[in-house]
């Protein structure tokens, strides 16, 4: 099931997030880009904790058996800024359910042609299978290292 991240379940999603990176993404990055993490999800929690009203920023979590095992996020309903499912949960369809759940969102709420993401090194397979298409080559900035990503709105939502 996949529920709006409020503020009561927020520190849970964003303890998710920080589990799967450490597990995953921090292993590709320097102590710099793991900071920057870090101090990114911090300011993630404030900001959320103030923008989740606003619907500038909105965030999901995907339950099963009443505990959070995928999280997702997007700005301006046109760029993932987060997209984490706990390790025992992967490669099961989570991620491709949320993003689903999110690009039909998307579809009816505004008339964005592409969703973004920079994908880190490990997602990118994950986020090729969603559909989206490297734009430009591997990046870094302040020790994260990225990878620009798209998708076309329009295409059909797959299942599988």
């Amino acid at each position: 099931m996949i529920k709006a991240v409020t503020h009561e379940n927020l520190v849970q999603a964003i303890k998710l997030v920080n589990e799967v990176f450490s597990e995953f993404v921090a292993v590709d990055y320097s102590e710099e880009g793991r900071e920057t993490f870090a101090t990114y999800l911090k300011d993630k929690h404030d900001e959320i904790s103030s923008k989740l009203s606003t619907g500038e920023k909105k965030m999901w979590a995907y339950y099963q058996n009443d505990e959070i095992v995928g999280v997702i996020a997007i700005k301006n309903n046109s760029h993932l800024t987060l997209m984490f499912v706990a390790k025992e949960y992967h490669k099961k369809g989570i991620a491709r359910k949320m993003f689903n759940f999110v690009l039909e969102g998307v579809r009816k709420a505004c008339n964005i042609t592409q969703i973004t993401v920079n994908a880190s090194p490990y997602a990118v397979q994950a986020y090729e299978h969603l559909g989206f298409s490297k734009t430009r080559e591997q990046q870094e900035l302040n020790g994260i290292i990225f990878i620009p990503m798209a998708c076309p709105v329009q295409e059909k939502i797959q299942e599988n």
